[in-house]
């Protein structure tokens, strides 16, 4: 039997599919690459924002065109938010799964493969590290709690093994993500446990990077900024969403910080020889004053912030920021299309600065070109470094010299 994954959404959902396909294709199935090809085709699906189910429903549609009478299985946050729609949308599908349904999907299609803990990396040279799933801050925007519950973390032992199982597969770097890493640990320890977990995944010695991603600025300890700054292993990177920094948008959004304690953060960040710092914000959010807005647009102009995420506000049924007075769709396009202009400039201003120099990257794909990344870049959200030879190997560390830009990214050439 051949089964086909398509994987939507975030690097979270990535590592659930990955570990979905390693399971099934070592209890005897094979894995096949075009849902045309297969017998059995996996949706795993996302509903965070109106954008994502809309993709989601868009690809059942797709498949069930294409499937042809094969079994489709529809699984993940979207069933977990719209079960009753999809099945009322799409009655050719096989079956839905929830999250909480992840063993009986793969007792559906292979009942051997419940007894089976593997994993199919798909991913060149890094690897995702789940550490916890699910969230408790409960911000006012956010439709993660109702998806996925309450914050969960995976214990030290079962992510290290995990690592190690890894790293015997080639992968150099580990990316630790969740909806909030930097809160690790405090659900089965009692206390933030981050940098306890790191110190445990630095002693396996094919490990080279860790990078910590989705960190929360109400929950980054001076702790956290400290092995950032003295394990040689972290990457002098990291992600820190802010979504906003005026002090009454911050409240509505249940944010728990203010603009000072960002400021703070920011700051005792900016100490770190050679970091690089990534935040995402939202324009538009209900009740936004063009005055707040402005606000934000000075504030990361000043800011020492060298990758911008930037998305609209999308008013999602079920969350408290719903029923807030809702700008229009005019105001939200406009002051989205104003912050992209300004992450256009950012990264034009980061990658700038590298030209001439020589860094040591990590090479993770291959299209028409080989691609990579360095410390102070994530795969597939920053600025993709493309080099300019093919005489290298995927998943291998290479110094290079940064020699112009090519738009948003970066060419190199090898230094020999």
């Amino acid at each position: 039997m051949k089964v086909n994954l398509i994987s939507l959404g975030c690097p979270k959902n990535i590592v659930d599919s990955e570990k979905l396909l390693g399971s099934l294709g070592a209890a005897g199935m094979e894995i096949c690459s075009l849902p045309e090809h297969s017998d059995i085709i996996i949706i795993n699906t996302c509903a965070f924002i109106e954008p994502a189910i809309a993709e989601t429903e868009e690809v059942i549609q797709e498949i069930l065109i294409k499937a042809n009478g094969k079994r489709i299985y529809v699984y993940g946050c979207a069933v977990n938010r719209y079960e009753q729609r999809l099945r009322k949308k799409f009655p050719a599908v096989s079956g839905f799964f929830t999250l909480e349904q992840y063993n009986a999907l793969k007792e559906t299609i292979q009942q051997e493969s419940i007894h089976i803990d593997s994993r199919l990396v798909t991913t060149k040279g890094y690897a995702y590290l789940k550490i916890a799933d699910g969230c408790s801050n409960h911000c006012s925007y956010c439709t993660i709690p109702g998806i996925k519950g309450p914050f969960k973390s995976n214990r030290i032992c079962d992510l290290y093994k995990e690592a190690e199982q890894l790293s015997r597969l080639g992968v150099k770097e580990l990316i630790l993500i969740a909806q909030d890493t930097t809160s690790y640990g405090v659900d089965i320890y009692d206390k933030p446990m981050l940098c306890s977990l790191i110190r445990r995944l630095s002693e396996i010695e094919e490990i080279e990077w860790i990078r910590i991603m989705y960190a929360h600025p109400k929950h980054l300890t001076d702790e956290i900024i400290d092995e950032i700054k003295l394990n040689n292993k972290v990457c002098k990177y990291l992600d820190l969403p802010i979504q906003h920094i005026n002090d009454r948008i911050l409240g509505l959004m249940n944010r728990g910080v203010t603009r000072k304690q960002i400021k703070n953060v920011l700051s005792k960040l900016n100490k770190v020889k050679g970091i690089s710092l990534r935040t995402t914000v939202i324009s538009g959010f209900p009740t936004e004053t063009e005055s707040e807005f402005e606000e934000l647009i000075n504030f990361i102009q000043d800011a020492n912030i060298n990758w911008l995420g930037v998305f609209p506000y999308y008013r999602e049924i079920g969350t408290h920021a719903a029923d807030l007075d809702q700008l229009s769709d005019d105001i939200i396009a406009d002051r989205y299309q104003k912050l992209l202009k300004l992450q256009k400039t950012i990264i034009n201003r980061t990658n700038k600065k590298k030209i001439g120099n020589v860094h040591k990257i990590l090479v993770h794909h291959k299209n028409t070109q080989f691609m990579g990344h360095a410390q102070y870049t994530c795969p597939e959200i920053d600025s993709n470094i493309l080099i300019m030879t093919d005489h290298i190997k995927l998943g291998e560390f290479y110094d290079v010299r940064f020699t112009d830009l090519d738009g948003c990214d970066i060419k190199a050439e090898v230094v020999k």
